[in-house]
């Protein structure tokens, strides 16, 4: 008889497979009338199946897949759906029939920063419906918005022991290293066979960016990268296990592929961060280290007549006068959505104007003579473009609040529940860098993260009251 890790390890693989298939297949074929519903048939049935399988892991790993998958949609009653979207009400309905028939038992012990996360989800909808210029978008959005936040709650809810928390923080590193892996795929093949998949052909100017099964390059690539500062806290500070070194060394190089500058500057800093919490806590071995920045330095190399290239044209439009800075296209179209931003939040500095307003207030004809759609690149500004300074302040609240106690629970936590909370910790780093020139609270990829971290250290809380209260 198979064991449970067979068992596992052939589920995570079955949806890995299902994954890649359908990327394959809406990327070349000739799909579009019916790639919505082929894609949200298909991962309707992979919750159901997996949903009802080791409870709750099954049911938190499908929504950790449906989170790394947000580039394909279909539409329903005028909304983009896409597959997270699916998994999260899916799941959500599990947990409601559970409950009510009795198979679960609704524990959340509720804390300071879930309480902020909620009045943060509150101002959405209440500046959508009071200060939005048309009340009818904004409130369909600030729904979206907070079926997007709802896996945060599903893994507090789920998430109630120590083993279940490692077990979920594991999978979610594997799915990044798959992830990244595929768009390491698609970006050979584009380079090898001149293939499309997994690439966005124009993302800078002539170049392409990869972005997987992701949203658009840039968010592939800070996915990546806070997956390989992860990878490389385990190293350092766990176990020291190879394949944790196999997986740094795949999502580093998902990182590259991306294109992204703003993941491949912050990507060294926060690993040298990474070194220096590893040097405090005396657990920085060089000759451990050595051997894998060497094999990083290897890879890179073998892969550079593909990178290279693409990697100096895309540096080569950085100007390091700053009155040149419009001279890229790419910061040229930054910076004006974000001063178009910026004078809205003047105008509306309190409540702002709505969840995902700007596209309702911004059309690019007005600035480059085409109809580009229009999106703030910089979460801070976006949250304070929708909900003001007071849902800016919620939000900043919610995080600052979860990030203490997450380093009071640090102190105490057991070995391997300290290095995953490290993990997660400096990985929202990676994110608060990153997320500066690429928004994505409004995806369910970076609540997933919020929620698995919030879910370890509340789990903490719980176990190791006495020992914090001393």
């Amino acid at each position: 008889m198979a064991s449970s890790r067979q068992i596992r390890f052939a589920k995570y693989l079955v949806i890995g497979v299902e994954v890649l298939l359908l990327a394959y297949l809406i990327a070349t074929e000739d799909l579009a009338p019916s790639a919505g519903l082929l894609l949200g048939a298909a991962v309707a049935i992979a919750t159901l199946v997996m949903g009802t399988l080791d409870w709750p892991i099954g049911a938190l790993s499908v929504v950790v897949v449906g989170s790394v998958m947000p580039r394909f949609k279909g539409t329903l009653a005028g909304l983009h759906v896409r597959p997270e979207h699916v998994v999260i009400g899916l799941i959500s309905a599990f947990v409601a029939i559970r409950v009510l028939r009795g198979g679960m038992r609704l524990a959340l012990q509720w804390r300071r920063y879930d309480y902020l996360l909620l009045v943060y989800i509150f101002l959405n909808f209440f500046t959508s419906a009071v200060t939005s210029p048309e009340p009818r978008m904004t409130l369909r959005w600030a729904v979206m918005n907070a079926i997007v936040i709802a896996p945060y709650f599903l893994f507090r809810l789920l998430v109630q022991s120590e083993r279940v928390f490692q077990r979920m923080f594991d999978g979610m590193l594997w799915v990044g290293a798959a992830e990244s892996g595929y768009g390491i795929l698609c970006f050979l093949s584009n380079r090898i066979f001149a293939t499309e998949f997994g690439m966005e052909m124009n993302q800078y100017g002539s170049i392409p960016g990869t972005y997987g099964t992701h949203y658009e390059p840039n968010l592939f690539g800070s996915y990546s990268a806070c997956c390989a500062i992860m990878f490389l806290v385990l190293f350092l500070l766990g176990e020291r296990s190879r394949w944790h070194g196999f997986g740094f060394l795949i999502t580093v190089l998902g990182a590259a592929v991306s294109l992204s500058r703003a993941v491949i500057l912050a990507l060294p800093v926060v690993a040298l961060v990474v070194v220096v919490i590893a040097l405090k806590r005396r657990r920085f071995q060089l000759r451990r280290f050595v051997p894998l920045a060497a094999a990083v330095a290897l890879v890179l190399l073998l892969v550079s007549p593909f990178l290279v290239g693409l990697l100096r044209e895309r540096f080569s439009t950085i100007d390091l006068d700053l009155t040149e800075l419009a001279s890229d296209e790419t910061t040229a179209g930054r910076l004006v959505q974000m001063a178009v931003a910026v004078q809205n939040i003047q105008a509306h500095p309190l409540l702002g104007t709505g969840t995902a307003s700007f596209q309702l207030l911004f059309n690019w004809q007005d600035y480059m003579g085409e109809d580009l759609g229009g999106w703030v690149g910089n979460t801070p500004l976006r949250i304070l473009h929708d909900t003001g300074i007071i849902g800016l302040s919620a939000f900043l609240l919610f995080v600052g609040s979860l990030l203490l106690t997450a380093r009071r629970v640090i102190r105490v936590a057991l070995p391997k529940t300290r290095v995953a909370l490290i993990a997660l910790s400096t990985g929202l780093l990676l994110y608060a860098i990153t997320f500066q020139s690429c928004e994505a609270s409004l995806l369910a990829f970076t609540w997933v993260h919020f929620g698995l971290l919030a879910a370890g250290v509340a789990t903490c809380q719980s176990r190791y009251s006495a020992l914090l209260q001393a």
